[in-house]
């Protein structure tokens, strides 16, 4: 496992955040004993964890992972919300959301807030639900869905393998170094979206709120082609020292064991990072 801490980057001025993480792939080799290893101990070879600032990477565990590119699953719903709201497909956060149940029968095991009334656009998102999205990609169209990832340069920008379904194991991938880039260009309002639309989407991300910090975040998780389950969490945090962006994600042989792990291993990682 390669994991690096702040000061290994204050050296790289004026680099881009990608870059700078980019960057530091040479540098992994060479690290046999890496210096915050305590960080996240459980994030071994198929985990990996990055926390960023505007100006440099402060935790950097495995490289080789962060880079690679993997489905988004729901935390393709960051991009998915904000597309909706500016076009006007959610009109404000109050709108109810639903499916066509023709389309999206519903399955054994979802969860009954999916499906037994129409849910506002926060609950929809902080529950991840499933078919909602689905048929909001499907409001979007496929000509807007592309234009926007184009736009937004999200992962491969994919979506080939079916408009309702392309960030769900398809054709759509990214990786945590590109989820960190993509969200601190969503956080500065680069994306050519309106401000009004962006104000209502970190009303949707808000997770948790207290007088130290505010933590906007998404989950995401599903099976791999593998056999395995791939989970991820990603978000920034912002408090008396500004803004700080994250990103994991880690493979496991098993569902729900692999999506518990996920939270308590970032919150540990800002909490030791004195973010949280």
């Amino acid at each position: 496992m390669a994991c690096f801490s702040a000061p290994m980057y204050k050296y790289l001025p004026g680099l881009t955040l990608l870059s700078i993480v980019l960057s530091l792939f040479s540098l992994s080799a060479a690290a046999t004993e890496p210096d915050n290893q305590e960080t996240a101990p459980e994030c071994r070879n198929n985990c990996t964890l990055v926390i960023a600032s505007d100006t440099q990477v402060l935790t950097l565990i495995n490289p080789k992972r962060s880079a690679t590119a993997l489905s988004p699953f729901s935390t393709f719903k960051i991009p998915n919300s904000l597309i909706a709201l500016d076009l006007g497909v959610i009109k404000n956060l109050q709108q109810p959301l639903s499916f066509d149940k023709s389309d999206y029968p519903v399955q054994p095991g979802w969860p009954k807030i999916w499906y037994e009334k129409p849910v506002d656009l926060r609950t929809a998102f902080q529950n991840s639900a499933v078919p909602v999205y689905r048929q909001l990609a499907t409001d979007i169209g496929a000509t807007k869905m592309q234009a926007y990832l184009d736009k937004f340069n999200y992962g491969n920008k994919d979506i080939s393998s079916g408009l309702d379904s392309f960030w769900l194991n398809g054709s759509l991938k990214i990786s945590a170094d590109e989820q960190i880039v993509f969200l601190k260009s969503l956080y500065h309002g680069e994306l050519a979206v309106s401000p009004d639309s962006l104000a209502k989407l970190k009303q949707v991300m808000l997770v948790e709120q207290t007088p130290d910090y505010r933590l906007y975040a998404k989950t995401g998780g599903g099976k791999l082609d593998s056999g395995k389950s791939l989970g991820w969490y990603v978000g920034y945090v912002e408090n008396s020292d500004g803004v700080f962006y994250f990103a994991m994600n880690l493979e496991g042989d098993k569902f729900w064991p692999t999506m518990k792990k996920r939270l308590p291993i970032m919150r540990r990682a800002l909490q030791q990072a004195g973010i949280i």
